[in-house]
């Protein structure tokens, strides 16, 4: 029998150096002097405020508390949605359809950005724009994306189209779906070598890098700004951006008005054997970004080499993947694509995701002190996208302040930063869909 799991850590790492240079941060002291800005986080948000600072002409530390980039920025599933929870529908209805629009528009030049970005630094990071294929889980669900569809292409930079369940095999090799849409300016890259990219850029550009510093506090100082205490000493700086998202953690004092307004859910994700390219080809003719309209979201992909499917979706563990959760997402792949019961299950791991109350990415500040977060599973561009914007915003030389500049996420009760509660909603979820599928099976 073919073992259940080879390796507990993300697929990606096998392709990168795991972080260049961590040795000489974990070593490096902490300037003496005061800094323009300092920055709370190494991951995609961390690292692009830090660089948009730099190349403003500003002395910028990033401090994280442990090693550079092992957070979400390299444990994600690599596909560039810029997705947004909300469809149009919704967000034109409790917001109005100027934000609705700007919204998506800004979607639309976060990913031009990101593209940009890697060609512009030489970031080889397997960037394609294949376009991603959402599969309606049942036939009102794919009325819905079809509406959504005609709405997001009024906008500019938007192409999409439904396919109905006739066509979809041209799509996906699979009889799951009731038809779905493609929206082609989304695609997928190697999250793991965009980092190393992203981190090498910004060292070029004089970012000081500080890996296992933990940050203790965070205080008013009358001379410069802010005083940050660390467990390497204490740092002077003009201006601070927590960025520290799902990974604030709920071991230290510090983060605790982060923590009470945001909530880390673990996604787990498989990487199966490799099957080869003809295989996948067969899967997925399309070789596209794949999600569906489940409650219980799930999403796959070919990776960049296109040889093996990658699936992700919600875990049963908080640490390390249990054979419960390697075998419900072995299950999830199945019920796409059943010939695939007897292949092997490669790579297993966790990351977490962040959400608040909105389900919308916010930049926010608090007592002075700058805020992103809360980007609900599409990290891979709205992260980096938001801490240029926010970098930018609090120098005060951004013409364009982001749509989700706002008022911060509303505290949520009887919460300090451990979810409690999420086995309860993902029960719920569970329960819907499987409402959802028997109501449907002889569809």
């Amino acid at each position: 029998r073919k073992a259940l799991i080879v390796k507990l850590t993300p697929y990606w790492w096998d392709q990168m150096q795991m972080t260049p240079g961590d040795a000489a941060m974990k070593a490096a002291r902490l300037p003496a002097a005061d800094v323009d800005l300092l920055v709370v986080g190494g991951g995609f948000t961390g690292l692009s405020a830090a660089l948009t600072a730099a190349r403003l002409g500003k002395t910028v530390l990033v401090c994280d508390a442990g090693q550079m980039g092992l957070g979400a920025s390299t444990r994600n599933g690599g596909i560039c949605s810029g997705n947004i929870r909300h469809d149009h529908g919704y967000l034109e209805k409790h917001y109005g359809r100027g934000f609705a629009d700007g919204v998506y528009a800004e979607g639309i030049e976060a990913r031009l950005d990101l593209a940009r970005f890697c060609a512009e630094e030489n970031i080889d990071c397997h960037l394609q724009m294949t376009g991603r294929f959402t599969g309606a889980m049942t036939p009102k669900d794919y009325d819905s994306l079809a509406r959504n569809i005609e709405a997001l292409n009024r906008i500019d930079g938007h192409e999409g189209w439904a396919v109905p369940r006739a066509e979809q095999h041209k799509e996906i090799h699979t009889d799951r779906f009731f038809g779905g849409v493609v929206r082609a300016e989304i695609g997928g890259y190697h999250p793991g070598l965009f980092y190393e990219g992203l981190l090498r850029v910004a060292a070029q550009a004089g970012v000081l890098l500080s890996a296992y510093t933990p940050v203790i506090s965070i205080e008013t100082d009358s001379q410069a700004g802010k005083q940050v205490r660390t467990e390497k000493g204490v740092v002077r700086a003009a201006q601070v951006i927590v960025a520290t998202n799902g990974y604030t953690g709920t071991s230290r004092p510090f983060g605790r008005y982060l923590r009470r307004r945001l909530v880390p859910v673990q996604s787990c994700i498989m990487v199966t054997e490799d099957l080869g390219e003809n295989r996948i080809k067969q899967l997925m003719p399309a070789l596209r970004m794949y999600g569906n309209t489940a409650a219980l979201y799930c999403y796959f992909r070919p990776t960049p080499d296109r040889r093996r499917v990658l699936l992700g979706a919600r875990s049963f563990d908080r640490l390390t993947p249990s054979a419960r959760s390697v075998a419900y997402l072995k299950r999830k792949m199945c019920e796409l694509f059943p010939d695939l019961a007897d292949v092997q299950t490669d790579y297993c791991w966790l990351g977490n995701v962040a959400f608040n109350t909105s389900q919308l990415p916010r930049i926010f500040t608090h007592e002075g002190i700058w805020y992103a977060a809360g980007y609900a599973g599409s990290g891979t561009v709205w992260a980096r996208w938001l801490g240029k914007k926010t970098a930018e915003m609090a120098f005060g030389l951004s013409n364009q302040p982001s749509q989700f500049y706002g008022e911060p996420p509303k505290a949520i009760p009887l919460y300090d930063g451990y979810p409690w509660f999420i086995n309860a909603i993902n029960t719920g979820y569970a329960l819907k869909d499987r409402l959802k599928a028997l109501l449907y099976a002889r569809s």
